[in-house]
């Protein structure tokens, strides 16, 4: 019997409690405990609730156990939604493992991926079969090793290979919503399908973990007329790293489509060059010219538009990205032909020898009929409420063209479905207020009526930091190839290299200047020797992490995606500089439709949406200097703004107190 949940929680976390028993130098967090109560209130009162937790004081135990407790008595399910890989599975891997060995009471919790995601053994195996007219050599070699793979794996999940796979193979093998049906896998007892058998599990579970795009997609799908419940009737919904919810969001709403998009599944169909091809399996000769014929068009649509949007400027496009207010100049010259496709696709399904097969021509159906009407709908604009836009992949001749489209406000609904009445919803991050307050997020996600909660932090930031700001003119950043600007950021940035010998994390906003100052820190005498570490050079994010956490003295110069999900604890991350306060550039289409929203509402656009976005990244890049109670270091902003400004005083405000030199 579970009993008082509030004791049992007490129970859990107090200092000679089930959690200590298993730390040798166990230390009590009241904030933890703190937050587990928050959690319960919330779950008891069918409320929602936001929860600031900075890093330390454990929050994923803080909600895991309070809901696996209340999953338990009241027989509900807890829906955890991460937006990383490595949360999602420090969860199932070693957060769930540990809970189920010291909890006094037995529950199930499983991780569900995206469908693709999983191997299908059916289409592994028909792929092999018709190997000869699918893949090349080297492909083949590869689909060996999937086979001989696919009978070890646990989990049958792509993150679990150890051996790269190219997209157009895995494409042909993987779990594909409108291929892999109940029917094509069998009963559960005799399936062999890893995803049919992970969702089956979830259905049994008290704890169902995943990310925040499969769960919009997944809700997508779900029953809309429940009134207790999101994914599953009476379940309840907690989103950790729920500063990015907003973004996942409106992607889920509004899926855009490319010229390689396109140009991907008619090769998977039939590529010419290669004798290669799904149709190829099927009296098709008639449709391979249909084929052809669209990857021709696809090439010289995307061609036009790009041609007809976009300005050289020199040898590269002035802008990767062009906002559409009125419909589109260019015709859909791929309309009739993928109708034509989509036709011939049909009459094929009478050939399908098997049920699998027949799917797999629904599925290249389904594919090619929305991407016509995602493309006539673009055209038109044919939502009024939707920022419209086209985007370059990069700067070069050739580079990818995508079409766009995203709701610049999603509070309705969000608000709608789900911070809606008689439901739970728990937020958590260690970044969601401005100044102690948490109005910023809960108006942009629709959660007025959100509770919220602000833990502070475990570490002795005081002690632990010291944080530099240079009063220099220069430092004001107006332009980013402006050369006495980069010529003051060299000076500034090798200064507190040799402060601290390196061991430093510098965090950029533009890339052409992170590559300026990438060089000539690789140049500079000052320098003794350090290796400079630069994203956008060939290096994965991930190898880059690794050589900077390997290397103790290495400098790692990074951009957007190094401003958060950094995790370098001791002595290899040492020194932190932030080279500019994060404004958002006004001049992507989805920002600049956001901004005009607000202020055709009476808003402040500046006040009500480009400084807390700042604030809330810049207060994310200082949390990755501090990971521990031993670590120590310095933080240097080189941006004057920050001391000439009167919003200065925010970005200051919005981080702990710590001793400060005017240099």
């Amino acid at each position: 019997m579970i009993g008082n949940l509030r004791e049992n929680i007490f129970e859990f976390f107090r200092q000679d409690g089930l959690l200590a028993a298993q730390y040798e130098n166990y230390e009590f967090r009241e904030s933890q405990v703190k937050m587990a109560n928050a959690v319960l209130d919330s779950l008891e009162g069918k409320s929602h609730l936001f929860v600031e937790a900075p890093t330390g004081i454990g929050k994923s135990f803080a909600y895991l156990v309070p809901a696996i407790y209340f999953a338990k008595k009241h027989g509900k399910k807890a829906v955890i939604s991460t937006h990383t890989i490595n949360l999602q599975e420090q969860i199932i891997g070693k957060d769930i493992p540990l809970l189920k060995k010291i909890l006094p009471i037995e529950f199930e919790a499983n991780l569900l991926k995206g469908k693709t995601n999983y191997i299908c053994p059916k289409r592994l195996r028909r792929a092999h079969d018709n190997s000869r007219t699918l893949f090349e050599n080297d492909q083949k070699t590869v689909l060996d090793k999937l086979i001989k793979w696919s009978k070890e794996t646990k989990d049958g999940t792509i993150s679990d290979i150890d051996f790269p796979v190219d997209a157009d193979l895995w494409q042909s093998v993987c779990a594909e919503v409108n291929i892999c049906s109940a029917k094509t896998c069998g009963s559960i007892e005799e399936t062999n399908c890893f995803y049919r058998k992970a969702k089956e599990k979830i259905y049994s579970s008290d704890v169902v973990i995943l990310n925040h795009y499969l769960f919009f997609s997944l809700f997508n799908f779900a029953s809309k007329d429940k009134r207790e419940g999101y994914l599953f009737p009476n379940d309840f919904l907690i989103f950790d790293e729920g500063h990015t919810l907003e973004d996942a969001a409106a992607e889920q709403l509004a899926p855009g489509v490319s010229r390689e998009m396109i140009r991907f599944h008619l090769l998977r169909l039939y590529n010419d060059r290669r004798k290669k091809g799904f149709l190829t399996t099927l009296p098709a000769l008639h449709v391979l010219p249909v084929v052809q014929n669209l990857l021709d068009i696809n090439q010289s649509f995307f061609y036009e538009i790009r041609r007809k949007y976009f300005k050289r400027a020199g040898d590269k496009y002035d802008s990767l990205t062009v906002r559409i207010r009125q419909e589109l100049e260019v015709k859909n010259h791929l309309n009739d032909e993928l109708n034509n496709l989509v036709k011939n696709l049909g009459d094929l399904k009478g050939f399908a020898r098997s049920e699998l097969e027949e799917n797999e021509i629904n599925d290249f159906i389904i594919k090619f009929a929305m991407f016509n009407k995602i493309i006539n709908d673009f055209i038109r604009l044919d939502n009024p409420e939707f920022v419209y836009w086209i985007e370059l992949g990069n700067h070069s001749l050739e580079s990818n063209v995508k079409l766009c489209a995203s709701p610049p406000d999603i509070s309705d609904y969000m608000r709608e479905n789900i911070f809606r009445e008689n439901n739970t919803c728990i937020m958590t991050s260690a970044t969601l207020s401005i100044d102690d307050n948490f109005d910023y997020y809960r108006n942009r996600l629709g959660a007025e009526s959100a509770e919220s909660i602000k833990l502070p932090t475990q570490f002795d930031f005081f002690r632990q930091v010291n944080l530099y700001i240079p009063n220099d003119r220069s430092l004001i950043p107006k332009t980013d190839n402006n050369p006495l600007y980069a010529k003051a950021l060299e000076k500034w940035i090798t200064y507190f290299l040799n402060l601290t010998g390196g061991k430093a994390l510098v965090l950029f906003t533009n890339s052409y200047l992170m590559r300026t100052i990438g060089s000539r820190l690789r140049d500079n005498p000052e320098i003794n020797g350090l290796d400079i570490l630069v994203q956008g050079e060939g290096e994965s994010r991930r190898n880059l992490l690794e050589k900077f956490k390997h290397d103790i003295n290495s400098v790692l110069l990074g951009l957007d995606s190094f401003w958060l999900g950094v995790d370098a604890p001791g002595e290899t991350l040492s020194n932190l500089i932030i080279t500019r306060l994060p404004f958002v550039v006004p001049d992507h289409p989805l920002v600049q439709a956001r901004l005009e929203l607000i202020e055709s509402r009476g808003g402040n656009s500046f006040a009500d949406y480009s400084l807390p976005e700042a604030i809330l990244k810049f207060r994310q890049g200082v949390g990755r200097l501090i990971r521990n109670k031993t670590d120590e270091g310095i933080i240097a902003v080189l941006d004057n703004r920050i001391l000439s400004k009167p919003y200065g005083r925010h970005f200051l405000n919005s981080i702990d107190e710590c001793p400060v030199t005017i240099l």
